[in-house]
Formats: C-alpha cells, sequence, structure tokens
C-alpha cells in the first residue's frame, strides 16, 4: 500500500528543495513539491510567496478553515509577515502543531549545519492562521487510518495468539 505523506516526509526529510529553481530553498518550494508529489496538484510554478499561495489554491481546489479544524496533511500558512510561511501539518497534540517545514520561521532556520533543511518543527496552534485541505489529502490520511488500524489489528491478533500460548503453557505446566 502506498503511503502518500509518510513516503515524502521520509524521503524529504533533513533535505533541501528548491522546487522552482527561484530564491533558494524555501517553504513554497516544499509545499510545491508535495502538491505536485503526493497530490499531482501543482501547476503554478510562478507563485513563490507563503501569502500568496492560500488565494491561488482556493480558487482551485483546496478550502480555507480555522485552524481549530486542523488535520494531519493540511497545509498550514502564516499570514502575519510579509512573506508569510507555509507547511504541512505532520501531527497535533494538544495545542501543538507538528509541521514539515523548510526554511522555517524563527526556530533554528539558519543554524549552520541543517540551513534551510526540511524537518519537523513544533508550533503551538494558534501561530499560523490559514488551513488549506482537499479532497486528496482527506483520501490520503483514510488510506494511512486504515493501513494504521490493518497493522493493529495485526498486531492484537499476535498478541492474542502469544498470549494465549502463554496460558497454555502456563495451564500445561501447573498439572
Amino acid at each position: 500500500m502506498t503511503r502518500p505523506y509518510v513516503e515524502f516526509r521520509n524521503k524529504r526529510l533533513w533535505h533541501k528543495i528548491d522546487y522552482d529553481g527561484a530564491y533558494g530553498y524555501q517553504c513554497t518550494d516544499l509545499v510545491k513539491q508535495y502538491l505536485d508529489e503526493c497530490l499531482g496538484r501543482w501547476k503554478q510554478k510562478a507563485l513563490w510567496n507563503a501569502n500568496q499561495i492560500p488565494a491561488s489554491l482556493e480558487k482551485q481546489w483546496f478550502k480555507k478553515l480555522w485552524v481549530n479544524n486542523i488535520m494531519q496533511w493540511d497545509l498550514i500558512v502564516r499570514t502575519k509577515w510579509s512573506l508569510g510561511h507555509i507547511a504541512i501539518v505532520d501531527r497535533i497534540i494538544g495545542n501543538c502543531v507538528s509541521v514539515l517545514e523548510q526554511n522555517g520561521s524563527w526556530k533554528n532556520s539558519w543554524s549552520w549545519e541543517w540551513q534551510n533543511a526540511i524537518r519537523i518543527q513544533e508550533y503551538d496552534r494558534n501561530w499560523f492562521q490559514v488551513i488549506l485541505r482537499n479532497d486528496d489529502i482527506i483520501k490520503n490520511f483514510n488510506k494511512e487510518l486504515k493501513y494504521v488500524n490493518e497493522k493493529l489489528d495485526e498486531r492484537e491478533r499476535s498478541l492474542k495468539l502469544t498470549i494465549d500460548y502463554k496460558n497454555a503453557l502456563t495451564f500445561k505446566s501447573n498439572n
């Protein structure tokens, strides 16, 4: 079974992407690569500013949502700067959002060793203002959920067999 986001993240983590060949390694390059590779949906290579992306994607096939409706693999945008910042939601735990990002905001994006590298970074949920989601993200999410549930079912069956076997051995040794 393909796991589009998980495979994308694992392949790209700690690397750099300059998808459009302009302005170096930007947050928008990572998102463009994600949209192209995982959703087959990126056509506008000219956009380079994170603040431009919500309006462009919303016109095509994305819904703009409130931050409290966030789910894994949504695009999440900070619009409070002149250029903004865009990332991909990796996971949500309480009020914290872990995102896959490149050239991140103010959180260690300029350290000499990993300068502009793609990484997972944690933010407060309210740090971002816009969530973008489309049906392909939901389909990929549901596929991943099915995959995880199947793996858990396999583990539970295996564990039950192991416990049954152990109980049978224990019963035999007590007789």
